[in-house]
């Protein structure tokens, strides 16, 4: 009789796939609109960072680019009146400087994940 396999996810696996959505949305063009596809790469950033212990993660620039994403995506202080969202707002709200920094750093924290996945491949 055959074993039965047993697979166990790579580490950073859903922080990887996370990541990648997240770039994804913010690649050119943005037919929904710039701060909308911005609300959503928060959204899927939120969802990679939730209950992730960020000490896990043993490269310094790599802490600073989880840093650098958590800062210029706070909605700390943002009110929604419109329905629209926190996170539709705080996009509204960047400055062209802030959308870069946002979009290099979640390009290469993707970047990161995917090559530390595969290199435990």
């Amino acid at each position: 009789m055959a074993k039965k396999r047993t697979t166990t996810p790579f580490p950073f696996s859903y922080q990887e796939e996370k990541l990648a959505q997240a770039r994804s949305t913010l690649m050119a063009p943005h037919p929904s609109g710039e701060d909308t596809d911005f609300a959503s790469a928060f959204e899927f950033c939120s969802r990679a960072f939730h209950q992730f212990d960020v000490g896990q993660v043993g490269d310094h620039t790599a802490r600073g680019w989880i840093h650098t994403i958590k800062k210029l995506m706070s909605t700390k202080g943002v009110i929604d009146t419109t329905g629209k969202g926190t996170f539709f707002h705080r996009a509204e709200a960047m400055t062209e400087d802030e959308k870069m920094e946002f979009s290099r750093a979640v390009d290469e924290l993707a970047s990161w994940f995917a090559r530390h996945m595969w290199s435990n491949a």
